[in-house]
């Protein structure tokens, strides 16, 4: 067991800077992060003064399939057996009108970008569905699903296990403090380093505007370093 004394913070984010200097250095490129799409605001946040609100558009065109609203996460180096610890807060003070991707692991290539799991928001008779997925864009199968309350902040923890073989990788899911999933998956390809652009991708395009805060965003090598304090802890 690793000593408390020696967790470290790897990333930190709570856009308490102002701005989005806090993800200039992560690695990877923002996709249509320009004011409209991905502001820093007041309105409403998790912690401190600020919280980043994203909102997409039918203009924010990545390619002929893909809407893209993000920022680049931070990349982690990955091998067979090793962890990966995160967490982050996310609002939304209106349901989704369309199904909503707000974070993944992807991988680098080569031999190729290799979408491995996906959270999203979707409405569906009338609530509002949090979802966590396999494959790409979730395409392996929904392996977890809760409800998601509008106009309250959420917090999402994760523990992924990286593994190719689906009996040993293992993803467990923390929401709002309750373990909410422990099952072992197939949780990457054979790429060694994997990135995440938290914010919102649709695929196909869709016309409705849509916006999702977050706040609070915490990558660890331990689990305590990402749980909050009151977590029901297995």
């Amino acid at each position: 067991m690793q000593n408390p004394a020696s967790a470290k913070i790897l990333f930190k984010a709570g856009f308490e800077t102002g701005d989005l200097s806090e993800w200039s250095q992560t690695g990877t490129r923002g996709q249509n992060a320009k004011p409209g799409g991905v502001d820093v605001v007041t309105d409403v946040a998790h912690s401190g003064k600020y919280a980043g609100r994203f909102t997409i558009h039918e203009t924010d065109v990545f390619n002929a399939q893909q809407l893209r609203v993000q920022v680049g996460g931070p990349r982690v180096t990955v091998e067979e057996g090793s962890d990966t610890y995160m967490s982050f807060y996310i609002y939304m003070a209106e349901a989704p009108k369309d199904r909503d991707n707000f974070f993944y692991w992807e991988g680098n290539p080569p031999p190729r970008y290799n979408n491995v799991m996906t959270w999203w928001v979707e409405p569906k008779d009338g609530k509002t569905l949090i979802k966590y997925g396999t494959g790409n864009l979730g395409r392996n199968g929904t392996e977890w699903e809760a409800e998601f309350s509008t106009g309250k902040w959420h917090h999402l923890a994760m523990h992924i296990h990286w593994s190719e073989d689906p009996t040993k990788g293992n993803t467990r899911l923390w929401f709002d403090g309750v373990l909410a999933m422990d099952k072992k998956l197939k949780t990457k390809g054979p790429e060694s380093v994997y990135f995440c652009q938290p914010g919102i991708h649709r695929s196909p395009h869709k016309s409705s505007v849509d916006t999702i805060y977050f706040d609070d965003f915490v990558l660890a090598d331990t689990l305590n370093e990402v749980l909050p304090q009151a977590a029901v802890r297995p």
